[in-house]
């Protein structure tokens, strides 16, 4: 058999279907199939433990708490009003770099199923962006206590407006998952990459300063430039009873709509590539 036979009869093998589009709204179409995985993968990690995923919750609460504690006396924060912003940052804070850390491994720990199981590539980047949000909300509720025991005026209807920026960042979610484990399968040195970019992130990104902190450049650079930081905003302003800006809002939909774009041409052109590089 010629080597083309070969690449074309391995293509209908790995992949049900002929286009990029067809993979991804036939995958989004399969969220019985995605969400099962989330669940399960979630369920494997914490097998034989007694507060299961809640031991996220724990970590973070017991970590929020403690460099609140020291960040309100650093920052001259008021702790009551310090403490509830930095759990709502750190809570999409945590939701966000995690869909990006493991997406470097997206493609990488599913080589077993690219290459014996003919499935559409997308919904390895659904179950990822769904598995992590199922942690999310286990995270929300370190939230919800820390509100009421410190600002319980934070729960009101304004909340209500983190639920479609909760939606922009995990629209955003996939199509990081499908970029990201497509490089990091091609090149396994992005992964390092990507691993010290989220600490420099993380320092630079308002979580546990506020952007108003800064002015001039810097204002321009780590904060109104920053993507990481208006996806945070749009779910964490109205956990913090404030409408998000009209800025951020536009700068989400701009981050989704590129970002869409770029990873819908890069899948399109490599997506039956991806069973070879694994």
């Amino acid at each position: 058999m010629s080597t083309v036979s070969l690449h074309a009869h391995s293509d209908r093998r790995n992949s049900l279907t002929s286009t990029a589009w067809e993979d991804i709204v036939g995958g989004l179409f399969k969220s019985e199939l995605w969400g099962r995985m989330a669940w399960l993968d979630v369920k494997r990690r914490y097998q034989r433990t007694t507060l299961g995923p809640f031991w996220n919750s724990a970590t973070l609460t017991l970590y929020t708490v403690a460099v609140g504690t020291v960040g309100a006396g650093l920052f001259h924060q008021d702790f009551y009003q310090y403490l509830p912003y930095l759990i709502s940052g750190m809570i999409v804070w945590t939701l966000v770099s995690t869909i990006i850390l493991e997406s470097c491994t997206l493609f990488v720990s599913g080589h077993a199923l690219l290459r014996n199981v003919r499935f559409e590539y997308s919904i390895l980047a659904y179950a990822l962006v769904w598995r992590n949000s199922i942690f999310f909300i286990h995270n929300f509720l370190v939230y919800l206590v820390i509100a009421l025991l410190l600002k319980p005026q934070l729960i009101g209807f304004t909340a209500l407006l983190a639920i479609p920026g909760l939606f922009i960042v995990l629209l955003n979610g996939v199509w990081i998952a499908l970029l990201a484990g497509m490089f990091c399968l091609r090149f396994r040195d992005v992964q390092q990459l990507v691993q010290t970019a989220i600490q420099i992130l993380m320092l630079i990104t308002p979580i546990f300063w506020r952007a108003d902190d800064l002015s001039g450049a810097r204002l321009f650079i780590f904060v109104q430039m920053n993507p990481v930081y208006r996806l945070i905003d749009i779910v964490r302003a109205p956990l913090l009873g404030v409408v998000p800006s009209a800025a951020s809002y536009v700068a989400a939909f701009a981050i989704t709509a590129v970002g869409w774009f770029l990873a819908f041409l890069m899948f399109r052109y490599f997506r039956k590539r991806i069973s070879y590089w694994s």
